[in-house]
């Protein structure tokens, strides 16, 4: 059901800020502590007192231990028991730690075997703090199972039905009506094209060419890069990615993870920006965040509709396939491969 030798992202560093600070979340079914210790290092932990499963998150840091503030077990950095009041000598029991990384502004957890923690696995992001990106971001949760917001991520004609007032209009593109190129990789499905003549989302009378390409990497992140060009670019460039000397007009980018929590709730963390100083951000390009921003809010409430028929549909009623279903059925086997192989 899910796959765990992978990095989920827990959250944003942000959320982290304060050393000491406890932040409990559930991944994969599994209950997860994540802290700064006094120094700022990030520790990560099975959120579960051995004792009465009381949540560590509501417990206590003490240097490089935590304590359970129910009944006062406190356990080292390895997760081993170390002091228990009224017990002389502690009981050999212990909590498991995870592998936990902070890279691009989100806080990563490993959540299968540590031996097998490869921080290659994790990918290059934009990151939302960067003086020279304007970035928003935020998170949600989904009712629904999240295979079916990986779908949503490697399908994007459903832009111009599901976003048609307002993500669609805001890329100046019209997403069903032409198909990506999709590369399957080792970890990841790769998705590149070119939309000739679209709006330029300013003025919808300026045609630009707008060079589209996103890595859906597993276990769940999204990174998007998007650019507008003068019209005829894509042409020129015979159709495959434009190269760095042809200044585009302007860049937007997109970082986005999803962290299943059980088999039908799903956490969702996203950002949007452009690529410039955020100091240079007019009203404009404010307007046009705000507008991307609610399009997740348009897609958390088709997916937990879709969830709903799912559970009223016999999983014998086969579903039509359609060409734009390339990208998640690749993805889905993927998955599918590597949770066998585990």
């Amino acid at each position: 059901m899910f796959l765990k030798n992978s990095w989920y992202v827990f959250g944003w560093s942000d959320e982290l800020k304060e050393n000491e600070k406890l932040v409990g979340r559930v991944i994969i079914e599994m209950p997860v502590v994540v802290w700064r210790n006094p120094q700022g290092r990030l520790m990560a932990a099975e959120d579960r007192c051995p004792h009465r499963h009381a949540p560590l998150s509501f417990g206590r840091v003490e240097g490089d231990n935590i304590r359970c503030m129910y009944h006062g077990m406190a356990f080292n950095k390895n997760g081993e028991c170390v002091d228990v009041p009224m017990v002389d000598k502690p009981p050999k029991c212990s909590i498991r730690m995870f592998p936990v990384i902070e890279k691009n502004d989100w806080i990563w957890v490993w959540m299968g075997d540590p031996k097998l923690a490869d921080e290659a696995f994790i990918p290059d992001a934009w990151g939302v703090n960067d003086p020279n990106k304007a970035m928003r971001y935020n998170s949600i949760e989904y009712d629904a199972h999240y295979q079916l917001v990986h779908d949503n991520l490697c399908d994007l004609s459903h832009v111009d039905f599901v976003h048609e007032k307002t993500l669609r209009p805001a890329t100046g593109a019209y997403w069903a009506e032409t198909l990506p190129v999709v590369a399957p990789q080792s970890r990841a499905v790769r998705f590149e094209r070119w939309f000739e003549n679209a709006q330029m989302p300013s003025d919808a009378s300026v045609k630009v060419d707008t060079w589209s390409t996103y890595e859906f990497v597993v276990p769940g992140i999204f990174i998007l890069y998007g650019a507008r060009f003068p019209a005829g670019t894509a042409k020129k460039c015979d159709y495959k990615a434009p190269s760095k000397d042809i200044k585009p007009i302007f860049e937007n980018i997109e970082q986005q993870a999803v962290t299943p929590i059980s088999a039908t709730k799903t956490a969702y963390h996203y950002a949007t920006g452009l690529i410039f100083p955020a100091k240079d951000v007019t009203k404009e390009i404010e307007a046009r965040m705000d507008v991307v921003m609610k399009t997740f809010e348009e897609d958390r409430q088709i997916i937990e509709a879709q969830q709903k028929i799912w559970h009223l549909t016999d999983p014998s009623i086969k579903k039509q396939f359609l060409p734009q279903d390339q990208g998640p059925s690749i993805m889905r086997r993927l998955m599918d491969r590597l949770m066998k192989e585990e």
